[in-house]
């Protein structure tokens, strides 16, 4: 795919980042999306890119920063998707590769990122692009 153009998200997007969303199993309300995306654009240092391919937006990259009182500065991936019709094209590549570029420019001294378990593929491609798996780990959550 030589048309792909990489930009930082808009709020018009939110219609494409609901339904890439869907591709995932996350059907958080299309309403929802937009309200977050302004949210986030408006309050937080988060770095949001969208892969675009003929006007269309097919895969999109939401790092965030991760600030820890044992650590220096790092860039959390808090969310990598691409539309299933373009997988393996080559477009979580760039994605991931400009949120690198991004996080060095910034000082960020690396990128983590968690995946489920079950997602192999997933795995491959990061272990392709020199992340290590560090731990395995219980995630826990209280809704409140």
């Amino acid at each position: 795919m030589s048309d792909i153009k990489i930009r930082k998200i808009k709020q018009s997007d939110f219609k494409d980042i609901f339904e890439l969303n869907c591709d995932l199993g996350y059907e958080y309300p299309k309403e929802k999306t937009e309200q977050r995306i302004r949210y986030i654009l408006e309050n937080t240092e988060d770095v949001i890119l969208v892969a675009e391919s003929g006007g269309e937006v097919v895969g999109y990259i939401h790092g965030s920063p991760y600030e820890l009182l044992y650590s220096d500065s790092l860039m959390n991936v808090l969310g990598l998707v691409i539309k299933e019709k373009v997988r393996r094209s080559g477009i979580g590549h760039l994605l991931i590769t400009e949120l690198e570029n991004i996080a060095k420019e910034k000082a960020f001294m690396g990128i983590r990122l968690v995946s489920g378990y079950n997602r192999i593929h997933a795995h491959k491609f990061y272990e392709k692009h020199g992340y290590i798996n560090r731990k395995d780990q219980k995630n826990f959550i209280k809704l409140i």
